[in-house]
Parts: structure tokens; C-alpha cells; sequence
């Protein structure tokens, strides 16, 4: 439980997770895509894989280089379903919550 609790808390791991989940990336794709620094993502990436929410794939270059690509592994796609859940009923209960609050977790998932 202490690593879900751990994943929530870091916005950059959770919009990494998402990144990864809309398509396999490469670190430097990461890092442009998100606006995020090299160590933002290094921590990310370390937590994710050391977790297994993300699964680091080897992919040959044309040049004959090895490349890292990272990918959602099922611990990870079974998470952001649920958070899922979690945000659309947060979304449905904004009045109660508050829409800072709403506009916060919708904010993670882009």
C-alpha cells in the first residue's frame, strides 16, 4: 500500500505513468513532451520501473545502438483504471470537493 500512497504523491511519476500509456516513449520524449527536467524524469522512471508500473523495452536503432523505450506494464494500466474510476467520481462530486480540487487530479491525467 505504501507504494500506491507514494505514487500519488508525485505528480511528475503519475504524468509519466500517463505519458507511457498513451504510446511507449524514450526518455528524452518524456522529458519534451512533459516539460519535465532529466532528474524529474530519471526519478520518475526509477520508481516506476523498480515498482513494475512501467516495463523498460531494448529496441535496435538503425545505427546498430541499443534503445530504451518504456512501456505500461499491467500493474501500471490496472492503476490508471482506477484512478480513473477515482477522478470521474471525484469530477461527479466537484460541488462537494471543490473544483480546485477536480481541476487537480484532471491535471495528472493529461
Amino acid at each position: 500500500m505504501a507504494m500506491i500512497l507514494e505514487l500519488l504523491a508525485q505528480k511528475n511519476t503519475l504524468r509519466v505513468l500517463h505519458a507511457v500509456r498513451r504510446k511507449p516513449m524514450r526518455f528524452g520524449d518524456l522529458q519534451k513532451a512533459l516539460r519535465l527536467n532529466p532528474a524529474q524524469v530519471d526519478r520518475a522512471l526509477k520508481f516506476l520501473c523498480k515498482g513494475l508500473w512501467i516495463v523498460p523495452r531494448i529496441i535496435p536503432s538503425e545505427k546498430g545502438r541499443l534503445l530504451v523505450e518504456y512501456a505500461i506494464g499491467k500493474r501500471g494500466a490496472a492503476f490508471l483504471d482506477s484512478f480513473r474510476v477515482f477522478s470521474d467520481d471525484a469530477s461527479r462530486r466537484k460541488s462537494d470537493l471543490g473544483a480546485d480540487a477536480v481541476a487537480e487530479l484532471r491535471s495528472v491525467a493529461r
